[in-house]
């Protein structure tokens, strides 16, 4: 398992964990929608940038379609 998802483990046990203070379970939760709004951001910003590569992509593919009907 990678370190980031140790580590996110160890703090959902710690939010779960009942004998724990409710000052660190509430740390631990609050890490965990830090990273959540975190990894959400990278995940929408790396779906636009491939997003946007495959609509370039089928523009180029539709040009070169036009320009190959054109030349018939």
């Amino acid at each position: 398992m990678s370190k980031l998802g140790n580590y996110i483990s160890k703090l959902m046990i710690i939010v779960l964990d009942k004998e724990q203070e409710q000052f660190v379970r509430d740390l631990a939760l609050s890490e965990l929608k830090s990273l959540n709004v975190d990894m959400n951001d990278f995940i929408r910003k790396h779906t636009k940038d491939i997003s946007d590569e495959i609509k370039e992509t089928e523009k180029k593919l539709l040009q070169e379609d036009k320009k190959n009907v054109k030349d018939k």
